[in-house]
């Protein structure tokens, strides 16, 4: 099982540029791995001054549709410009995964899949109860890259 803890965060705020994702699961993983790389490939993240260099990757579902954004951390009082959203995360409880992989969309995947595939589904304190999640990476090395994922939870 993957690495987590659950911990008490301060809020925080992510300016993010969003795509909708549409289909699947399976697709929606392909959609999330095209829409980095066009960012990525774009350096659309650049133009985002962020308080840390951080890539976050947000899900967000918003009326029945499901939203993904690529962003970094922001002051809470950031105006986001057209093509952007600023998505808020609340103080609260959130379950903290750790974890690295060879490349970004490796980490995404390797903390989005034990998260909900796994340690949500077990935990007796705490639910998820929607909202945003976001995973980031931390920092890379020779191994690869290193990062966190954040789901806010409530108290069963």
């Amino acid at each position: 099982m993957a690495n987590y803890t659950i911990e008490t965060k301060p809020a925080f705020t992510v300016l993010g540029l969003d795509t909708i994702l549409t289909g699947n699961f399976p697709e929606m993983g392909q959609q999330k791995a095209d829409f980095w790389q066009k960012v990525n490939a774009d350096h659309a993240l650049d133009n985002l001054a962020g308080i840390n260099d951080y890539p976050f990757a947000v899900n967000e579902a918003i009326n029945g549709e499901f939203h993904y954004y690529a962003g970094r951390q922001v002051a809470a009082d950031t105006n986001a410009a057209e093509g952007q959203r600023l998505i808020e995360f609340p103080a609260g409880k959130y379950l903290v995964i750790t974890g690295a992989a060879a490349d970004q969309m490796g980490l995404y995947n390797a903390l989005e899949g034990p998260a909900f595939g796994e340690i949500l589904p077990q935990l007796s304190d705490y639910a998820y109860v929607g909202g945003p999640n976001t995973s980031y990476m931390t920092g890379s090395d020779d191994a690869g890259v290193h990062g966190e994922m954040l789901v806010p939870l409530v108290a069963k």
